[in-house]
């Protein structure tokens, strides 16, 4: 089954967020591992691979998380806009 965890610098990005986009963003994550749980991602839910084992999920217009896959486990490493996610992946290109 698959699961997801969260990393000590993803708390720290979302506790930085005005309060309705950590709302929106907890409840993208509540929807996501509902998802996961069920066996399949809806069609047009915003959830793609971007880069080897990082995925990225939509939680509205500007924000965006960057996971990574590690096994049957999605650790949330990136919450941020569309910069923050290209330096993650520039920083991290083969981690």
């Amino acid at each position: 089954m698959k699961r997801l965890a969260v990393s000590a610098h993803f708390q720290k990005q979302l506790k930085k967020l005005p309060s309705r986009d950590q709302e929106h963003a907890q409840g993208a994550l509540k929807d996501f591992l509902a998802a996961l749980h069920a066996g399949a991602i809806p069609v047009g839910y915003v959830f793609k691979k971007i880069n080897g084992d990082k995925y990225e999920l939509r939680v509205g217009l500007k924000i965006r998380i960057v996971m990574k896959a590690e096994g049957d486990l999605f650790i949330c490493h990136v919450i941020g806009n569309h910069e923050n996610v290209r330096r993650y992946l520039r920083t991290y290109r083969t981690a």
